[in-house]
Parts: structure tokens; sequence; C-alpha cells
């Protein structure tokens, strides 16, 4: 297949080919490719010839939301830049510029701050995050917001889940009923669906009695409170406290390279992902699907907040 949206796309085919990419990564690179596309043609050069002002044109041109992400465009045109100096496309002594861009403090600034209020991770990305985390404790918070624990009233459900809320074969949670500690509002109990990834999630939460805690070359373990709650604090903590919920996310975004990872994004990339599946799988109307995800994310049942989810379910079916 020849994309002709890449700039020199006879090279850039031979470049796949010799790395033996699958075709899901020849789908991935080919996008890459066609992304950069645009300045190599504004300078009629391809992109191994670019010296540097030119390559952070490339970074700020792939409106990149996470590190990671960015990072491993910079990988692939690495590698393509290497390509061209061993077939004699570009001088040997030539700085392969894409070298100069592999920490993380160096390519921070080229990410797209306004990615942030429209940042959708897909599941699989959401449980590879999780299981990244340093601390299992960390990583649920993750599984339980984007399968529908709701963040809002400062994340009252998720801190108020005990284990004997969790029905392992029905794969649910059950949460209880509850008292807003700000308003004093009665919230009623409900029950909401959990994946099989967030079910293993919650088993390695409770098992966890050290919280493990790392800065720069410093290791530092901590004892876990031992409660029935899911999420619990340190020492005698044995409820984990409000403030820590958006903390724990900051730890596991900082760590992976995810700089605008929010209680918000995460629950959204869910609310997407089961939409898509009742959509998909259920052959569920889009306004069937939304109503359906109203409830499962506990959201207000209002004309403006349907409105709202099912363009935003909209906007992401048409990426």
């Amino acid at each position: 297949m020849n994309n002709s949206n890449m700039f020199n796309s006879v090279n850039k085919e031979a470049f796949m080919d010799y790395k033996g990419y699958s075709e899901e990564t020849k789908r991935v690179t080919r996008t890459l490719f066609g992304k950069i596309a645009k300045i190599e043609r504004e300078k009629n050069q391809d992109i191994y010839d670019f010296d540097r002002e030119s390559i952070e044109l490339v970074l700020k041109e792939l409106k990149a939301s996470t590190i990671r992400s960015l990072q491993s465009s910079i990988s692939t045109i690495d590698q393509y830049i290497i390509y061209a100096i061993h077939n004699g496309k570009i001088n040997t002594d030539k700085d392969n510029v894409a070298r100069f861009y592999g920490k993380k403090e160096d390519i921070s600034k080229f990410l797209d701050k306004s990615a942030e209020a429209n940042m959708i991770l897909p599941k699989a990305e959401v449980d590879a995050l999780s299981g990244y985390a340093e601390n299992a404790q960390d990583g649920v918070i993750l599984n339980l917001l984007f399968d529908g624990v709701s963040h809002k009233r400062k994340f009252i459900e998720l801190r108020n889940i005990r284990i004997q809320d969790v029905n392992e074969d029905a794969l649910t949670i059950n949460i209880p009923q509850l008292v807003d500690e700000d308003t004093g509002e009665l919230l009623t109990s409900r029950t909401v669906p959990i994946s099989k990834e967030t079910l293993r999630m919650i088993k390695s939460a409770m098992k966890e009695n050290k919280y493990v805690s790392v800065k720069g070359k410093t290791i530092r373990s901590y004892k876990i409170a031992e409660s029935d709650y899911i999420l619990r604090g340190l020492r005698n903590n044995f409820q984990i406290k409000w403030e820590n919920v958006p903390q724990r996310i900051i730890r596991i975004a900082d760590m992976e390279g995810y700089p605008y990872l929010n209680a918000t994004n995460i629950t959204y990339s869910g609310q997407i992902h089961y939409a898509r599946e009742l959509m998909d799988n259920q052959g569920q109307t889009i306004d069937e699907a939304c109503r359906n995800i109203m409830k499962r994310f506990n959201i207000s049942d209002n004309d403006a907040a349907f409105f709202y989810l099912k363009a935003r379910v909209e906007k992401a079916t048409t990426i």
C-alpha cells in the first residue's frame, strides 16, 4: 500500500518494509508520516534532512497530548533517519536531530495544551496505566473511574466502596446509600458494572499492605491501613481522604508521562468506550446508549447533560 499523503512515500514505504512492521504498525506509521508531510512539503525536504528548528515544528504539528505518544513518534522518526543514513540518503556526518529530544523535560513543551479537554484514552491504555502504577492502591482508581464509579462530590462513591460491595460473579459493585458530607443530601444506592481487569486490580489493591513512594533515587514504603475499604490511607487512616485521590492520579500521570491525566478525562474515556460497546455489540442507538451511560456513571438526568454526553460520543466516534 502506498499512502499519497506521505512525502517521499516510496522511501517511507521501503523503510517500513525494511523494519518488518506489521500492517497495524504500518497504518500507525503512515498516519504519523502523513502529519509530518505538511511541513516536508512546505520546505520541500524529507524529514531526514531537517535541522532542529524544522524538527521542532514537526513536534508541535503532531499535537500530542501525552509524553509517551510523543516519545513514540520521536522514536519512529529516529529510526527513519538512521535508515536514511545507512542507505546513503544523507551524509553520515550529519547529526540525527531526533536524538536531541529523548528526555521528558526536553519535549514536554511540545505537548498540545488544547488536547487536555479532549484527551480520550482507550480501555487498553487505561488498563495498562493502572497496571504500571507503583501501587495497586493508585492504579485501581483509574479502573474504577473508567467503569463508572463517580468522581463527583469529593469522590464520595470511590472512597466508600468496601470489598463486600464487590460481586465477583456478577462483575458489579453495589455502591451503598451515602450522605454528602458537605450538603447532608442522601445519595441513593446503585450498582455499577465492572470489567474483569477492574476486579483483578481491586483484588491486588486489597492485598497490598505497603505503599511505595519514589522520589528521585529515594524509595520509601509506608504501611497501608488494614480495613475493608478498597481505597485506604496510610498507617491508621482506614479510609482514603478525598484530597489523596487526585494526588494519586497525578503520581501516575507524572511517572508515565501523561501530564493531562485527571479524573474527568478518565471518566469521559469510560463513557465513550461503554457507549460504543452498547452501540456496536448490542445494536443500541446513540440515544439509547447515552441514556444507559448516564445511569452507569450517575449523571444527572436532564436534557443538557444528555446532549453534552451525546455530542462527546458523536465526536469521538468520528475520530
